[in-house]
This record gives structure tokens, C-alpha cells and sequence, in this order.
């Protein structure tokens, strides 16, 4: 082959291989296959497909997004296409964000998507925007509990208890502010912390509750410890939005919102059956009556909120409507 012809056919190779990843960047969840937000994703890139007639975006491993501020900048440039990302991704760039995530601000996730599909989701989407985001609807990202060994009668029995958390700060923080004492350890490490008695009680969404066996090593979930209502964004990066002629622009957005409502169906088809199968198998599931206390107890982590004129006035809002 002639030095001409090879120059050609790489160049006639990389043409192609910029086509390619123009049509279909990167996709991203940070959920396992099989989770809500990922089958809602893949039923959004199904339908991106059948309307753009290009390659879907193709899911990229959880471990791609691992640095929140790296995938943010990968969706701006358009690296990646497709994202569903978590609501502390969205408070980097919309501090209204992290005031929905602080603890017991949220009553359920009734209320939150009030919010998110009022002004202040308005204003969220403006924010992401500006930063090279095209929202494109709200996902569940399940409610947070803490779930224990032996009952806990009242928010003052958390005194001491030995709760595990994730590497997380907001969620040490709290726990700590409960008078629990947070031990960070790894998810898979959960089951034997709890056989090993390392632990008393640990937190998370009631559906990896179920899913990890963890209702087996601790039988009380408290329900209005939801400590965090989560909530997730499905974008497309501006750039990737540009390229598409403007009625398959109509025809994604719709297919995005569609998607949206696919993951809240689908996480309220599965909470109400893992309730109905864990009280069978003899979980018992606890509310306390009195949410104030939790708000009282919370207050250390809500001061640099307080003392932010940015969010000062939804915080107040929303703890008023809390209690």
C-alpha cells in the first residue's frame, strides 16, 4: 500500500469514527443495570434511536462517572450525551439543589416533585442550562431511611447506636447529629458488619434494602426517617442537542419526559411490592409521630444554609412546610 493510500484510508477511518461519536456520545447512569434509572435510561436511548435513526448512546460504566465534576464537564463538551445525574451533581451547579437534599427537609417524594416541576425546578433547568445542560425530565432517586438490629423507640434511642454510612460527609454529619456514631463502610460490606456486629443499623433506599438481603440482619425500617427524599435529572449535553434538526428536538423532549414518568412508575410498582413481601417475611416497618424532634436534633447541618442568602429563603420554606 502507497504512503497516499494509507494517509487516505485513515483519514477516511477517523471521518467515520467522528460521525460515530458525534450520532452516539457516551451515555451514564449511576445506577445497576436492572435499577429504575437505568431502565428508564435505556428506554429513553431506545426511543433517541428510532427517532434520530442513529446509533443509542451506549451506557458507560458507573465507574466513568465516579468524578462528579469530570462528567459534568464531559456532558458540557458532549463526550457524553445522555446523563441521569444525582441531585448532589445538580447542586454543583444549582445551589437550590443541596437545600433539597439536607435531612428530613423532604416529606416524600410527592412533595419533591411539586417543587421540581414548579419554579424552582424552572429555575434548576435555567441553571443547568447555562452550564451546557438541556433538562429533559425529573427521576426518582429513592428515599433514604436508617433500618436497624433491635427497635428503636424514639429518635433519642439512636444515642450511641453504630450506623453505617457511605463515604458520604452530609451523611456522617447526620448521624452524628442524631447521636449516632456513622461508620463508613463500604456497600458490600454491609451484611457482615451486621453478622459480625460491627454495626447496630445502617441506611439506604428501601429497595436496596430488599435487594441486598439486608432486611434479613435488621428487621425495623423507619419511615419518616426518609432523611433524604433523592431526586435525579435526566440531560443531554447542549452540543449533542444542537446537531438534532428541530422537530426531532420535540420528539426527544417528549421521549424524555415519557422516560421520567416510565422511572416513577416503575419505583412505585416496586416499593409497593417489596413492602408487601418484606412484611411477610416479618419486617416490621416503624413511624414516629413527632418529626419536629428530627428537625431540632438536624439543626448543625441546616446552619450554613441558613446563613446563605442563596438559600436562606427556600430552607426556611421548606422546613416550615416540614413541620
Amino acid at each position: 500500500m502507497s504512503k497516499s493510500i494509507a494517509r487516505l484510508s485513515l483519514a477516511c477511518s477517523l471521518l467515520l469514527s467522528s460521525a460515530f461519536a458525534a450520532a452516539a456520545p457516551g451515555a451514564w447512569s449511576p445506577q445497576v443495570e436492572d435499577h429504575p434509572s437505568t431502565v428508564a435510561l435505556q428506554r429513553f436511548l431506545d426511543s433517541v434511536q428510532t427517532i434520530t435513526g442513529q446509533p443509542a448512546p451506549q451506557i458507560l460504566p458507573i465507574s466513568a462517572g465516579k468524578d462528579q465534576a469530570k462528567l459534568l464537564e464531559s456532558v458540557r463538551k458532549g463526550d457524553v450525551g445522555v446523563a441521569v445525574l444525582s441531585g448532589g451533581a445538580v447542586g454543583r451547579v444549582a445551589p437550590m439543589a443541596e437545600v433539597m437534599r439536607l435531612p428530613f427537609i423532604l416529606k416524600n417524594s410527592r412533595q419533591m416533585f411539586s417543587l421540581l416541576e414548579g419554579e424552582l425546578g424552572q429555575d434548576m433547568e435555567k441553571r443547568l442550562a447555562a452550564n451546557g445542560m438541556v433538562l429533559l425530565g425529573w427521576y426518582d432517586g429513592g428515599s433514604r431511611a436508617i433500618y436497624s438490629r433491635e427497635k428503636l423507640d424514639s429518635p433519642a434511642a439512636l444515642k450511641q447506636v453504630k450506623i453505617r454510612v457511605p463515604a458520604r460527609k452530609d451523611l456522617t454529619n447526620l448521624v452524628s447529629s442524631l447521636g449516632g456514631t456513622p461508620l463508613q463502610l463500604e456497600y458490600k460490606e454491609v451484611n457482615s458488619a451486621f453478622d459480625e456486629r460491627k454495626i447496630d443499623a445502617a441506611e439506604n433506599d428501601l429497595l436496596q434494602y430488599e435487594s441486598e438481603g439486608h432486611y434479613k440482619r435488621a428487621r425495623y425500617f423507619y419511615l419518616n426517617n426518609n432523611h433524604i427524599v433523592q431526586f435525579e435529572a435526566l440531560v443531554v449535553s447542549k452540543v449533542w442537542w444542537d446537531r438534532l434538526p428541530a422537530a426531532q428536538r420535540e420528539a426527544v423532549r417528549a421521549a424524555g419526559q415519557e422516560s421520567a414518568k416510565f422511572d416513577r412508575d416503575i419505583w412505585n410498582q416496586r416499593l409497593a411490592k417489596a413492602r408487601t413481601r418484606l412484611e411477610k417475611e416479618g419486617v416490621k416497618f416503624v413511624e414516629y409521630g413527632d418529626s419536629s424532634v428530627l428537625l431540632s436534633r438536624v439543626a448543625v447541618v441546616y446552619r450554613p444554609y441558613m446563613d446563605n442568602p442563596a438559600t436562606r429563603d427556600l430552607l426556611v420554606k421548606l422546613m416550615t412546610t416540614r413541620i
